[in-house]
């Protein structure tokens, strides 16, 4: 048998429950960088690995040698191998879901496949494996679902729409319903928020930030908690965090900046962790008037980056959600 979760704080957490068979985890942050369409688990995990290298977030031969193990382990699990799949109900778990789900479509034979949902069984609430103790572990592996066929399709469709050139298809696929896998519904309209804004040009997390750091918050610490607090089904880990603080610093003007008026630091940059924490942010002059709508974030600091099958550029369309009428536009 198989387990497959969403990373080592949750694999730890179901061997402490007594869980000995093969853990797998899937150690992709799906919803930062390029997610192309046109390309198999293999070649897409090249961009991936090349993604996370340049993010500095692991050597790119260590990064390679992992992706590669997760990838052949999960075509060894095709011939037949009982597979549980262990994912939350955020953001971050969903995509994961989906990839994951959209493969096993994909295969001429399907091995046998559950999965477990850690929200609470009481009544939904969201519950993140690798904060649970070992006794709640073993009570959700006795609610395993076998995964049906439509949950299949509908993941294969999510994963296609989300690797897709433009957000439509998946906003599309958000509006007709995801009934199939109940959690979808609300992590793709989470998704689709973190397209910038008709309003400012912020993403949804960008917004939090700002707002964080006009608040009160100053530590970088303090401000990932912050906007923490704020989220429904937390998703975002501190080092995409750190990326996207490091974006809104960036440019001839910058939205934030720190106390003494230089420009923040960010790892891996920064050698010693404590030099980073030490950091105190403000808002720019720029940043006040993009948090109060008077200027636009896009137009401001520019834009490069992936969402998804999606590049956001300058030159390009720029794709925006408008959270008031909950639909898309583009520049």
């Amino acid at each position: 048998m198989l387990h497959i979760t969403n990373g080592d704080a949750a694999a730890n957490v179901l061997r402490r429950a007594g869980i000995t068979e093969e853990i797998l985890p899937w150690r992709d942050v799906l919803h930062e960088g390029p997610v192309p369409a046109g390309l198999d688990l293999r070649e897409l995990s090249k961009v991936r690995v090349e993604f996370i290298a340049e993010c500095g977030w692991g050597r790119a031969e260590e990064v390679a040698r992992q992706f590669g193990a997760r990838d052949a382990t999960l075509e060894k699990s095709a011939r037949d191998t009982p597979v549980v799949i262990w994912l939350e109900s955020d953001l971050y778990d969903q995509l994961q879901l989906c990839q994951v789900l959209a493969w096993y479509h994909d295969q001429s034979a399907i091995p046998p496949l559950s999965l477990i949902s850690s929200n609470d069984p009481q009544d939904g609430s969201f519950r993140g494996l690798g904060a649970m103790q070992p006794e709640a572990i073993a009570e959700l592996a006795q609610r395993a679902d076998p995964v049906r066929r439509d949950q299949l399709e509908l993941a294969a469709r999510a994963w296609a729409a989300f690797r897709s050139p433009d957000p439509v298809a998946l906003d599309r696929l958000r509006r007709e319903g995801t009934q199939a896998l109940p959690d979808l519904g609300l992590a793709l309209k989470r998704l689709l928020e973190e397209l910038p804004s008709r309003g400012n040009g912020l993403s949804g997390t960008e917004q939090a930030a700002l707002k964080a750091v006009a608040e009160g918050a100053r530590a970088p610490a303090e401000v990932f908690v912050a906007v923490n607090t704020r989220e429904e089904r937390p998703f975002m880990g501190n080092w995409p965090f750190w990326r996207l603080l490091g974006r809104l610093s960036s440019g001839s003007t910058a939205l934030l900046e720190l106390a003494s008026g230089a420009r923040p630091r960010f790892p891996p940059q920064v050698p010693a962790a404590a030099a980073f924490g030490a950091q105190r942010f403000r808002l720019t002059p720029a940043g006040r008037e993009v948090l109060a709508g008077k200027r636009d974030a896009v137009h401001t600091i520019g834009i490069d980056r992936w969402w998804g099958g999606t590049h956001l550029t300058p030159g390009g369309k720029v794709w925006r959600w408008d959270e008031a009428s909950q639909t898309l536009s583009s520049d």
